[in-house]
């Protein structure tokens, strides 16, 4: 039995959905530990920040350094396999983190409201982007941030910080295991 010429094409056509989507949903698995580690970055500082709003300051310090160290953790353990892994996620965490000081610096002063907000849009805005790439769950997952801060920044500023405990650190948490179900 011998294959048609447009048999064997459209055979050709499914090989490469199945190949794009087995990758898509790799990927969705490999993101998806990142997304559960920043969303208890999210509520550890912004918990924290509401809680005790003058040492604010050191809260995310603290929860940043925790959160950086796991991201490296968490690459130099991907399947992919080297330390390589590890040091591209370190380096991405701190080129974000050099970025929004280096914005805080040139747009200063802000409020704490307007800088509690600004990382979540932020984050927003890169999810999204990759989304463009890796898939629609990110998408999904970027627009749900954009959102869900902006409803809050701008109907609830008095308790904005708990709000993005629960909200932004529970949404990037469910997002993750979202992820991690493709």
């Amino acid at each position: 039995m011998s294959l048609t010429p447009n048999e064997a094409a459209a055979a050709l056509r499914d090989i490469e959905t199945v190949g794009r989507r087995s990758g898509q949903a790799f990927g969705y698995r490999y993101s998806g530990p990142y997304f559960v580690t920043w969303g208890l970055v999210w509520v550890a500082g912004y918990t924290g920040t509401d809680l005790l709003p003058h040492y604010a300051g050191t809260i995310w310090i603290a929860s940043l350094i925790g959160g950086l160290i796991a991201t490296t953790l968490l690459g130099a353990r991907q399947p992919k396999g080297s330390r390589k892994n590890g040091i591209q996620a370190f380096g991405v965490v701190a080129i974000a983190f050099l970025f929004i000081m280096a914005t805080y610096a040139v747009m200063w002063p802000v409020s704490p409201a307007q800088q509690a907000a600004f990382v979540p849009l932020l984050a927003a805005a890169a999810y999204s982007g990759v989304g463009l790439w890796a898939g629609a769950r990110w998408i999904v997952a970027g627009v749900g941030i954009a959102v869900l801060t902006l409803a809050g920044f701008f109907l609830l500023q008095q308790h904005f910080s708990l709000y993005m405990a629960v909200v932004g650190g529970g949404g990037l948490i469910l997002a993750g295991l979202w992820m991690r179900s493709a």
